[in-house]
């Protein structure tokens, strides 16, 4: 897909079928340049429903409330012995009062629709679901090398095999995996003179005990790495000090081990995007849990503002 400019404006209007809204956020999740215009969009409009309307004064309400009511002979109130500019003047304030009130109400009505969304069903699927996935696409081999179309399908299908191009890499291979006896796809991305080994596990149970980097297959609490950020929404980061070449970015959904040929710049740009990927989905997951009226438009102000709460 190219970049869908008219359709990603239908995405953030709630006006995408589930189907083409599916095939958008997997687009937004490979996609640096689409991802950054929808953050912009959505900033945008959460700034818009941050204007305040303002409240008329008594007097000024009491003469908009007499212009409401038509007098005797049908013409309204206040109106039919005012000097024309007044006129003009009452209708300048009526319409720019009606233009706020109908932006505010556009923006509570696509934050309601965005967050009664129904989970895209590639999001939805579990780990053992995602299992299933690697062993139909990959054959359930062991370090077998993976083509450009097995990465698509898996992508497709619930995996995200990050490209990392904002972060100016490209895809140079890819190879199925096992991982502390999980299924895994192990990625090697180059650009810019560097390159970077990406581990992706989506393990079946987690806890930070449980977190694997994915070079050793060891658990990063007993390989002594430590959490370096924890947010809300955002999935953890864990950073090895005698190991500054390598990282560990973890959800409940999915595991990330990065390994850059070296550190610096090119790690820290690979870990950020695909925190940033991570996010999105964890939002998207978010979505599931806004039943009410004020559930919904909350969880929809999430999504236009790129923010999110991690379950």
């Amino acid at each position: 897909m190219r970049h869908p400019k008219r359709l990603l404006q239908e995405y953030l209007d709630g006006q995408a079928s589930p189907a083409r809204a599916a095939v958008l956020q997997a687009h937004l999740s490979r996609c640096a340049r689409c991802r950054s215009e929808a953050a912009r969009e959505r900033r945008q409009r959460a700034r818009l429903n941050a204007f305040a309307v303002p409240e008329p004064d008594p007097v000024l309400r009491e003469r908009i409330e007499r212009t409401a009511h038509p007098a005797d002979d049908g013409t309204p109130a206040d109106y039919a012995h005012a000097p024309g500019t007044s006129r003009n003047r009452r209708r300048r304030f009526a319409t720019a009062t009606g233009v706020v009130a109908a932006a505010v109400g556009l923006v509570l009505s696509t934050a309601y629709l965005l967050g009664g969304w129904v989970q895209p069903p590639v999001t939805q699927q579990a780990a053992p679901g995602l299992a299933d996935v690697w062993n139909d696409v990959t054959g359930g081999g062991r370090d077998d090398q993976l083509a450009p179309e097995q990465l698509a399908e898996l992508r497709s299908r619930g995996w995200a095999c990050p490209e990392l191009a904002s972060a100016g890499m490209a895809v140079a291979g890819a190879r199925a995996a096992l991982v502390d006896g999980e299924p895994a796809v192990i990625m090697t991305l180059e650009g810019e003179g560097a390159s970077v080994n990406v581990y992706e596990t989506h393990p079946a149970s987690w806890s930070e005990e449980t977190v694997v980097d994915g070079v050793s297959g060891k658990p990063v609490t007993e390989e002594g790495f430590i959490l370096q950020e924890e947010r809300p929404g955002r999935p953890q980061i864990w950073i090895h000090p005698q190991r500054p070449h390598r990282a560990v970015v973890a959800s409940k959904r999915v595991t990330y081990t990065v390994e850059a040929s070296s550190s610096g710049d090119v790690l820290n740009e690979a870990v950020s995007e695909i925190s940033l990927t991570e996010s999105s989905r964890l939002a998207l997951h978010a979505r599931e849990k806004a039943h009410g009226v004020w559930d919904r438009i909350k969880s929809g102000f999430t999504i236009m503002t790129g923010t999110g709460g991690q379950d």
